[in-house]
């Protein structure tokens, strides 16, 4: 599921629209050259798994580049043709690559993909650069733009269809949200001007970037009913989010203190993590499964700037999957439920092809880890608060407060009324934001108990 945009014919079209943001559209350079197919070679994995690379080939011309899977094994991406053109493709097993630029388009790029065969992307359209969603019924619908906007771009759909990406204006690039492509939300910031949405996840929570008031960008989490959650860097300047998985880990890039583009793991209400790379200094992390399992790119060693694809497991070093026979370097870019990923890689001729790697030949994926031991979320939430209390933030008053309603919630609960617990949760909520309004809590520190509280009203409503 991919967050980039390519260079290619497109950009010598979009290079006024690039300076809205600069860093915003990250744009490979084209390969030139057709080369023949490589056979695939293969990575064992320390669980015993085998991975292997193999080329799904292009639209007839030089390069081609995947950037989504879904849980079928369909691949999504882009490719150029046969007359230079570039054109979204879908990918199956038994099809094969397609082309499914649309008649009224005259470049298109397909960016993610769920698990229903919705296709989401942006291109050239006779009215302008334009997100679109692709089906096989409907073919490539236009979303066209927000009003006072120019320029749209879709990058990732869930499986309720609710697609994420940006919309360009004069004063920027803004986050969006689309649930048809006539209802839209545009998202906040973190007091700059820019944004963009670039994952979600079926719980509506989205990953990307904001700009600050400064002007420098930090990966976002744009949560339903609740604030925005600055990710913060690793000690650096920047950050950005780029793939959320369906408990919201969060994966991206971020700069440490020497300001190295380093991949991270924000694992849910703490802070981010370094993820290590392969050796070198800069690494990107796009997507995590909901088994924990990471994927991206990173450099080989300190200097170099070739890049491999890297798989991070969840309690392992990052693994190197290496390129195709005869070449260099290769990109991962998703990772579907299965373990299958996606990307792509040079070729010996040095054309960027897309490939997929995958597992055992198809088989099973490496396994995921042990589930973590069932925990009641009324004592998760009871505990967070004495945590808050043991550390100096929160005072003894404000603590019996908080808990006499999580007492309350636990009596509804025990005499089967649902809908009077998840009120009282409401009032909880309303109270930690009070505190944080007074500053008695900071923001940080109330977003692990406004994010438990809405889960267990979550569970409440579905029971």
């Amino acid at each position: 599921m991919s967050r980039t945009l390519s260079r290619g014919p497109i950009l010598s079209l979009l290079a006024v629209v690039a300076l809205f943001w600069t860093g915003c559209l990250d744009m490979p350079t084209d390969p030139s050259m057709a080369g023949d197919v490589v056979a695939p070679t293969a990575v064992v994995l320390s669980t015993g798994e085998t991975y292997t690379i193999n080329d799904l080939g292009t639209l007839g011309g030089a390069w081609s580049e995947a950037y989504g899977v879904n849980a079928n094994g369909m691949v999504v991406g882009v490719s150029e043709t046969t007359d230079g053109s570039q054109h979204a493709f879908v990918w199956t097993a038994d099809g094969g690559m397609r082309d499914i630029n649309g008649s009224d388009w005259r470049y298109s790029k397909a960016e993610g993909v769920n698990n229903h065969g919705m296709v989401v992307g942006w291109g050239i359209a006779s009215d302008g650069v334009r997100g679109f969603v692709w089906t096989a019924d409907g073919g490539m619908v236009n979303l066209g733009v927000p009003s006072l906007h120019t320029s749209s771009y879709a990058f990732n759909v869930n499986d309720a269809g609710e697609v994420v990406g940006m919309a360009s204006s004069s004063s920027g690039f803004k986050a969006i949200v689309w649930r048809s492509p006539t209802n839209l939300t545009i998202l906040g910031n973190l007091g700059g001007t820019a944004s963009k949405a670039l994952d979600i996840n079926e719980d509506g929570r989205v990953a990307g970037k904001s700009t600050l008031s400064s002007s420098l960008s930090h990966g976002v989490v744009w949560i339903p009913l609740n604030p925005m959650v600055d990710l913060g860097t690793l000690g650096g300047n920047e950050s950005e989010a780029f793939g959320i998985n369906e408990i919201s880990q969060v994966v991206g890039w971020a700069h440490d203190a020497s300001q190295r583009k380093r991949p991270f793991l924000w694992p849910v209400g703490r802070d981010i993590v370094d993820l290590n790379t392969l050796g070198g200094d800069n690494g990107e992390a796009w997507e995590i499964n909901d088994a924990g399992y990471a994927v991206g790119d990173s450099e080989l060693s300190p200097g170099s700037v070739i890049m491999h694809a890297t798989l991070w497991m969840p309690d392992g070093a990052p693994v190197d999957l290496g390129p195709l026979d005869g070449a260099n370097e290769s990109h991962a870019r998703d990772i579907n439920s299965t373990g299958a990923i996606v990307g792509y890689a040079t070729t010996a001729a040095g054309n960027k092809h897309a490939v997929v790697w995958s597992v055992d030949g198809g088989g099973d994926p490496p396994p995921p880890p042990p589930p973590p031991p069932e925990v009641d979320p009324i004592d998760a939430l009871i505990e967070m608060i004495y945590d808050l209390e043991d550390a100096g933030a929160l005072k003894s008053g404000n603590v019996n407060a908080l808990l006499s309603k999580l007492d309350a919630v636990q009596a509804k609960i025990d005499d089967g009324k649902e809908k009077a617990a998840m009120n009282i949760l409401g009032a909880f909520q309303n109270q930690v934001r009070a505190l944080v309004r007074s500053r008695k809590l900071t923001p940080e520190e109330a977003r692990p108990l406004l994010d438990a509280a809405q889960e267990l009203i979550r569970d409440l409503r579905d029971r």
